[in-house]
């Protein structure tokens, strides 16, 4: 049932963008440091989503990654902390006032 959703949205979001593209066919200059490139506004739109999504999965994967090692390093400190729990129960139960 999820896949036919995904599908069903997937096609959706494709018939909207191709009606986007033919609406905003009219072009549009884009000056840049080095000359002008003129280009469809829809292309320029689609780059500007694609870009932006690009450069937020890249400052996303330094938090992930940063994530992934502290949640790496308190599992080894949990396992060490659990061994060492399970000694400790091994150990028999002395008096220290009759010592």
């Amino acid at each position: 049932m999820r896949r036919i959703m995904t599908i069903i949205v997937f096609v959706i979001v494709l018939i909207l963008g191709a009606g986007f593209s033919a609406i905003n066919l009219m072009p549009v200059d884009i000056n840049y440091y080095l000359g002008t490139l003129s280009l469809p506004l829809s292309i320029v739109i689609i780059a500007a989503i694609i870009l932006g999504t690009l450069l937020g999965a890249l400052v996303l994967s330094a938090s992930i990654l940063r994530l992934r090692y502290e949640n790496r390093r308190l599992r080894k400190k949990l396992t060490n902390t659990e061994q060492e729990i399970d000694r400790l129960r091994i150990l028999p139960i002395t008096d220290v006032s009759k010592v």
